[in-house]
């Protein structure tokens, strides 16, 4: 693979390939860690209500960076197992609250052990000052993609 930053044409020069390969890397870790019961963006769910409280879907989505087509059964799976409810906010009957349980509560704690976990793995492999460039890099990468 070239070091430069200009695509050659080959699909190991291509960032998005890259990119989803590092993410099928972290994934891997992140269910070898979990017991498979709970998948990243799940978790981002159970930890950003765990943090804001109880939130209508459409902040929850922003808050998560979900997607509301991606939200909406995601949403429905958490609530079959207990983790979260949705209920139809009083004050306006079309917007949807969701509430951590208390067994969500549990499970987002869970969830914060196996972030630990996968972060101490990529620590591992890249050490540490590497790992600190990469994830500024990848949040720079997020943020830009959000204002698009």
């Amino acid at each position: 693979m070239t070091t430069g930053a200009r695509y050659d044409g080959t699909l190991e020069d291509g960032m998005a390939h890259q990119l989803r390969r590092a993410s099928q890397a972290v994934n891997a870790s992140w269910q070898l860690h979990s017991g498979g019961d709970l998948t990243p963006p799940q978790f981002a769910v159970l930890h950003v209500l765990d943090e804001q409280g109880s939130l209508d879907q459409k902040s929850l989505g922003a808050h998560a960076a979900i997607d509301r087509s991606t939200l909406t059964p995601l949403l429905d799976r958490l609530v079959a197992r207990g983790l979260v409810t949705k209920n139809t906010d009083p004050d306006n009957r079309r917007r949807q609250l969701i509430t951590l349980t208390d067994a969500g509560r549990e499970r987002a704690a869970l969830g914060r052990e196996q972030v630990r976990e996968t972060s101490r793995w990529i620590e591992e492999l890249l050490g540490p000052d590497r790992l600190a460039t990469l994830t500024l890099l990848l949040k720079e990468l997020g943020d830009a993609g959000r204002a698009q």
